[in-house]
């Protein structure tokens, strides 16, 4: 679920509220709920009138509760998913009753509408991301190892193109750098590729691969439960900065040699962490005389947009070095989500910051917002989007870079960064 982002300077406590309710919601859950669980699934077991008392709700909830539901799809298209997911529920699993369910929500067409797929999935041992439009593994286990680093080209009977195709049916359609960032946590998991018919079995799929000479080869591969130890084999010879640190949210260090300064934020933390963070970036640029600062905003996927107005862009505007050249870049990507994306445009608008890197996974004038619901009876989370923000002029599928820079397996694979090479080849002015 995305953390919401305020209107204007109003400030909401809206990520301690939904941690609340989710703290209450398991408690609750804990309390009340002694269903079994399914040896398959480990989800806990509803009788099937009860999953469609929870469709019910939610079919009514969410027209009533979000900004403008059908701003995509048409009520009629709407509520024709859920007669057909009510009539089928008698017949299905409870995997496949879940994926039904995110598909309905999913039709709504905007990121922070959403219903995140249960942690309890069993997945395939693949990391899998994108460049351009070849699918590549990332890691994955010694078992596979004749996978790594090769292209994705099939799963089960499909082609690739054809199981995205309905991968990308149980993912909000913001845009397609959204769909490139979200379906690669989806593709590699068991029952979301059995109920979607890519494979014919629950715990077993034949994936299709391409080596570096173009020799095409099979893989029976077998999924793995949530929560096992993975040893994970990595395609990546160093890490690059983006890279480093992934148990920090927000961290910061010098680059004496270019005067520079680098401020990761893969998310927003707590006000008193956001404000330390931002307080030793300052120290850092003043202690090493830095003319550049870059702030990479690549993983972000939201949260409380005020704290980097309060705390970055308040203290970078009152500084007029920082209004020069070349000395402010933002580096983003189809990760940079919500929050992230209206502070990029800050950055833009008021200090004339370079943007870099791809597209993002969020449109600049969108629905967003969001509050969530519970479904009585799964307790399911469903989040749905409150207000319409219009962040330009000019209505773009996503926020566009400046220098459009995207990745390349062969510069990803050896531990370079492209976007940090373009920026630390731009001149500094005195």
């Amino acid at each position: 679920m995305f953390m919401s982002y305020q209107d204007g300077f109003e400030m909401k406590k809206i990520p301690v509220i939904l941690a609340a309710i989710l703290l209450f919601t398991f408690w609750q859950t804990a309390k009340s709920y002694s269903q079994v669980k399914s040896s398959e699934t480990n989800v806990v077991s509803l009788a099937k009138e009860q999953w469609r008392e929870d469709l019910k709700f939610l079919a009514r909830e969410l027209p009533r509760r979000h900004k403008n539901a059908f701003h995509t799809v048409s009520r009629e298209q709407f509520e024709q998913a859920v007669e057909e997911l009510n009539t089928t529920i008698p017949t299905l699993q409870e995997y496949e009753i879940l994926v039904g369910i995110r598909r309905i929500i999913a039709m709504v067409g905007d990121a922070h509408t959403d219903l995140e797929p249960p942690k309890t999935f069993n997945r395939y041992p693949l990391t899998l991301s994108w460049f351009g439009n070849d699918l590549r593994v990332l890691r994955t286990i010694a078992e596979y190892k004749r996978a790594l680093g090769t292209l994705v080209v099939g799963i089960g009977g499909l082609s690739l193109v054809e199981a995205t195709a309905r991968i990308n049916n149980v993912i909000p359609r913001e845009n397609e750098q959204f769909l490139r960032f979200r379906n690669t946590g989806l593709i590699n998991l068991a029952e979301i590729l059995y109920t979607l018919k890519i494979s014919s079995d629950l715990k077993r799929a034949k994936w299709t691969f391409e080596d570096a000479e173009g020799n095409q080869f099979s893989l029976d591969l077998e999924a793995v439960s949530p929560d096992a130890k993975i040893e994970w084999l990595s395609t990546l010879k160093s890490v690059p900065f983006n890279r480093q640190r992934l148990d920090e949210l927000m961290w910061v260090t010098a680059l004496p040699e270019s005067q520079t300064v680098y401020l990761n934020l893969k998310a927003y933390p707590d006000a008193g962490t956001f404000r330390r963070v931002a307080e030793e970036t300052f120290k850092l640029i003043d202690s090493t005389q830095s003319k550049r600062l870059i702030i990479d905003v690549r993983q972000s996927n939201g949260g409380d947009f005020i704290k980097f107005r309060s705390h970055l862009l308040k203290e970078l505007k009152s500084r007029p070095n920082f209004r020069k050249p070349n000395s402010l870049f933002m580096i983003i990507g189809r990760g940079t989500i919500s929050a992230a994306m209206v502070n990029a445009i800050d950055m833009r608008k008021e200090l004339n910051a370079i943007l870099v890197g791809e597209p993002t996974g969020s449109k600049p004038n969108s629905y967003s917002e969001n509050d969530g619901l519970t479904l009585p009876n799964s307790r399911l989370q469903v989040s749905y989007s409150t207000r319409y923000y219009k962040l330009q002029e000019k209505d773009t599928p996503a926020l566009m870079p400046d220098k459009l820079i995207e990745p390349v397996w062969e510069i990803y694979t050896a531990g370079r960064d492209s976007a940090m090479e373009w920026i630390l080849a731009q001149p500094l002015f005195k």
